[in-house]
């Protein structure tokens, strides 16, 4: 308990009158309660620099409390170990003298104060006792506090007793030794641990700690290395990491921290973080100590460091208590005492004035400054230095791995590739690599989600002058993070955004090529191979992939297949006119811009906006979009109809055409290195200038015995478009005469292969006759050897006549003109509908016997020819089809039979009515027969028999 008592008057000897007690040794000596400290500072060489003491203060441990620490120390015994003696050391001894005045009780009383020792921070140097404060370093402070109840303690120790005064000064005993305090690093980690929310957090403090190191100054933290060079005291003003972080983003953080050390290969940038870290941690750090409750109320200029502007620093009472402020931070804890100076916790910090964060540095943070490098050596350096500050940007800057994966080599280096020739640095298209990194404009997560194709700075030749556009994907069930954005599938490894002004930057895992070139960028998804293999079959893949700013409509694989006999045409190799119209088709498919799809308008009931562009080809496609996705549209007013295909889902369905129909996009927005490409669902536009016609269908599916046979008995009028007939007859003035053809509007084909004609017996004997192959042998049985080439002639051009179907329509005919494309009604088959032939009165009858799969077979016809007779079976199937202008063509798989042969148009009642006619005679025949034997036998009967 501290006596509050005036005045302890000197101690006299024993048995002796009273002396006058001139220094600290001569007052330890008077009394046997110093003995053990004066013992101490006797074997620790202190005497004589005690004696030197004036106008000084000494808080001497009792002999119980020396006794009680060594004992928990385990020191004992009486040798001095270098400057150590029993478990104190002279640093720690001078630690108890406080040389700056003679602390009297009612300096104790006022509160907590803070006082310099005479015990410097190295704790191997000596102290000179000095009252020159000019020439003296700062020694370690001590803190005395007043507690509630009037007791006094010292660095936490009570102290005992007062005012034991002599003419050096004043004397307080305490029950404890003065242990020098934890260096400010310790004292950071203490301080962090008492932080209300982040119990056991010892590096809370720790970005002031880094800060301080990226300044260079980390020596003032450090303790000197040897005697000869003494430690300073500091002030440290100490913000923890939550007030960091919640002043400075992720990237300006990391930039003051390491922006010396990730910026180490480029002296410029290493010389700007360092400055930028010495910019913010000067406002942190005095070369003297400084206390608050040294200054007192008011307002105070304190030193910083050297050839910095001195701090200010605002004291005030609240609540009996002294709070600060220093430059407008505010303070927490105040006057923690350190053994290299005193630390004060920062509440609330703020930004010095004189920094200044700009995308260059934010990028230097985040460890990009491959990116950085890149841009600047591509002159593009005042996208990120802040020169520009009006200018709004999003740069997607690549990690410096990114970096390293995307050249491979250094973008300085020529680099020799396998057989030891030099290849250039990538430096030529560094620049235009870079450029497709920085994004005009500035975009946040959610704009991302709403726009995710954004356009960047690169706007090369490729593109005919336009910007080159990045696709953004954001994740939307973490649309708020940024963490779930990737851009052309690199993605974002930041948890949000880094925010530099009007400059956004996000932070990429992988590389982000430019796109590629076209073939390079279809090629990877398989569905659209035939695509690209009908342009390499048509020569026309280096004249799109060099054509600058296009739009590229790419098919997939089924729109291909489902043309059935339309793509054999188109894919034949070697055939001019085909490679021709194969040409003409893939050029319909490319734009002569780019289109992307937040350019295309949204088509409503109350706007039917439409974005027409042209192709390559010469014709018009119009791009919209509704509620259900992007289509295409082709068929334009003001010019010729396109024609679009539309997808069967099986070759056998015959591919009919329409031409006002639309096409869906499934995918959009692929980008290419000349402008962009768009995938069809399904579906292809095959433009007016690619005329299909019956007789291209049939070189396609390489039918050459039919189109002989066309040939020889005159049928080739079928390959023709009737109407375009019977419009230059309408001309010419012939047309009062009755035409039988004045109906048919086309003609739709059944054609079997040429293996099926050369299977027929009638055409093997033609052929034979007409080649004179006499040796032949393998073929004697052939029931058409003995028949006449008349027959056989017969017989053939029947069949064929079988094979044709006059697509009639009396209704339209007269409207119709030629060029127009017959409907799907009109060329398609249907389940259980009759067809006429050119062979007079007989039909066939279409059966779909699977889904798009059809039968075709002789209307009426009896499954037996006769009772009794041979099975009569004539059906065939229809492998494959395609549509041509004027009607369709149809694969099948064998030939029709022919009915049976009868003389007159009965037909097939001919047939009945002979088979009637042959049963009747057979009956009455029968019949005679039967009653003639009866009269024999009666009469026999008579001629024997004889009366009794």
């Amino acid at each position: 308990m501290l006596l509050l008592c005036a005045h302890v008057p000197p101690i006299a000897a024993a048995g002796g009158p009273e002396r006058q007690l001139v220094t600290f040794v001569d007052l330890l000596s008077s009394s046997e309660r110093f003995s053990e400290f004066l013992h101490t500072a006797q074997r620790l060489r202190m005497v004589i620099p005690l004696n030197r003491l004036r106008n000084a203060t000494l808080f001497v441990p009792t002999n119980a409390a020396l006794q009680r620490y060594r004992d928990e120390l385990g020191k004992d015994g009486t040798r001095v170990t270098g400057s150590i003696y029993r478990g104190v050391s002279d640093s720690q001894a001078w630690y108890h003298v406080i040389g700056e005045a003679a602390i009297g009780t009612q300096d104790l009383g006022r509160g907590t104060m803070v006082w310099q020792s005479l015990s410097l921070p190295d704790s191997d140097s000596s102290v000179t006792a000095s009252n020159d404060a000019e020439k003296q370093p700062y020694g370690i402070m001590l803190k005395t506090q007043l507690r509630n109840g009037g007791s006094v303690v010292a660095n936490g120790v009570p102290v005992l007793a007062q005012n034991f005064s002599c003419a050096a000064g004043t004397v307080y005993q305490v029950d404890g030794v003065l242990e020098i305090p934890p260096t400010i690093r310790e004292r950071l980690h203490s301080l962090g641990e008492s932080v209300a929310g982040t119990a056991g957090s010892a590096d809370e403090y720790s970005a002031v700690v880094r800060l301080l190191a990226a300044a260079g100054w980390a020596d003032i933290l450090a303790r000197p290395a040897s005697s000869s060079h003494l430690a300073k005291i500091h002030t440290l003003w100490a913000f923890s990491n939550r007030e960091f972080s919640r002043q400075y983003s992720y990237a300006q953080r990391s930039y003051l921290l390491n922006g010396p050390t990730f910026a180490a290969d480029d002296e410029e940038l290493r010389r700007a973080a360092v400055a930028d870290a010495q910019t913010v941690a000067s406002r942190l750090v005095s070369n003297v100590p400084i206390s608050i409750a040294r200054l007192g109320a008011g307002t105070h200029s304190v030193p910083s460091l050297d050839r910095y502007a001195n701090l200010t620093v605002i004291v005030e009472e609240s609540h009996g208590a002294l709070v600060g402020r220093v430059d407008g931070q505010q303070l927490g804890q105040t006057d923690v005492i350190a053994r290299d100076g005193i630390v004060h916790s920062i509440e609330q910090l703020q930004r010095p004035d004189g920094l200044a964060i700009s995308p260059q540095k934010a990028l230097v943070g985040l460890n990009a400054t491959a990116f950085v490098r890149l841009l600047k050596d591509s002159g593009l350096g005042d996208y990120i230095d802040g020169t520009r500050p009006d200018r709004k940007l999003t740069l997607l800057a690549p990690t410096n791995h990114a970096m390293d994966e995307a050249f491979g080599y250094d973008l300085d280096d020529d680099t020799p590739d396998s057989e030891g020739n030099t290849q250039r640095s990538p430096r030529d298209r560094q620049r235009e690599w870079a450029l497709y990194h920085v994004v005009d404009g500035q975009y946040d997560v959610a704009e991302l989600a709403q726009t995710p194709l954004v356009r960047t700075k690169l706007a090369s030749a490729w593109t005919g002058g336009r910007a080159q556009v990045v696709k953004a994907q954001v994740d939307q069930a973490h649309r708020a993070l940024a963490k779930h954005v990737s851009f052309n599938g690199a993605d974002n490894i930041l948890l949000e955004p880094e925010v530099i002004g009007n400059t956004t930057i996000y932070l990429l895992s992988s590389p982000m090529p430019t796109p590629p070139r076209l073939i390079g960028a279809l090629i990877q998804d398989l569905d659209l191979s035939l695509f690209v293999a009908a342009m390499g079959a048509s020569n026309t893949v280096d004249e799109i992939q060099n054509e600058a700013g296009v739009t590229v409509l790419a098919p997939v694989v089924s729109a291909f297949s489902s043309l059935g006999l339309v793509w054999s045409y188109l894919s034949l190799p070697g055939d001019l006119d085909a490679r021709t119209d194969l040409s003409r088709l893939i050029k319909s498919h490319v734009l002569t811009r780019p289109v992307y799809s937040d350019e295309i308008p949204m088509h409503t009931d109350s706007s039917a906006d439409m974005l027409v562009v042209e192709a390559l080809n010469g014709n018009k496609v119009g791009l919209f979009r509704t509620p259900h996705g992007i289509f295409v549209s082709v068929s334009q007013g003001e010019q010729p109809p396109t024609m679009r295909l539309r997808v069967s889902d099986t070759a056998s369905r015959l591919a009919s055409v329409g031409d006002t129909s639309t096409l869906r996009i499934s995918e959009s927005d692929m980008l290419l290195q000349t402008g962009v490409a768009h995938v069809l669902e399904s579906g292809l536009i095959l433009p007016l200038n690619v005329e299909i016609t019956s007789a291209k269908l049939l070189r396609g599916m390489r039918a050459h015995v039919f189109t002989e046979l066309l040939q020889r008995f005159n049928l080739t009028y079928v390959l023709e478009d009737p109407r375009a007939e019977a419009a230059r007859t309408a001309r010419s003035g012939d047309g009062d005469n009755e035409d039988p053809r004045a109906d048919v509007i086309g003609y739709s084909l059944l054609v079997p292969s040429d293996k099926s004609w050369r299977e027929n017996a009638a055409y093997r004997e033609l052929t034979r006759r007409e080649h004179d192959d006499t040796t032949a042998t393998d073929d004697s049985d052939n029931p058409w050897r003995n028949a006449t080439t008349s027959d056989i002639t017969r017989y053939l051009d029947r069949l064929v006549r079988l094979h044709v179907i006059p697509i009639v329509d009396a209704r339209t005919r007269d409207t119709e003109t030629s060029g127009g494309q017959l409907s799907d009604k009109q060329l398609a088959l249907a389940d259980r509908k009759s067809y006429p032939t050119l062979l007079d009165d007989v039909k066939l009858r279409a059966h779909e016997f699977a889904s798009d799969r059809f039968s075709l077979q002789l209307e009426g016809a009896p499954f037996y020819q006769a009772p009794g007779g041979v099975p009569f079976v004539s059906v065939a199937t229809v492998v494959r089809s395609g549509a041509a202008r004027t009607g369709a063509v149809f694969e099948l798989d064998t030939l029709l039979r022919l009915p049976p042969v009868n003389a007159g148009p009965g037909g097939w009642k001919r047939v009945a009515w002979n088979a009637a006619v042959w049963l009747t005679g057979i009956g009455m025949g029968s019949g005679l027969l039967g009653v003639s034997g009866y009269w024999v036998r009666q009469w026999w009967t008579r001629a024997d028999y004889q009366s009794l």
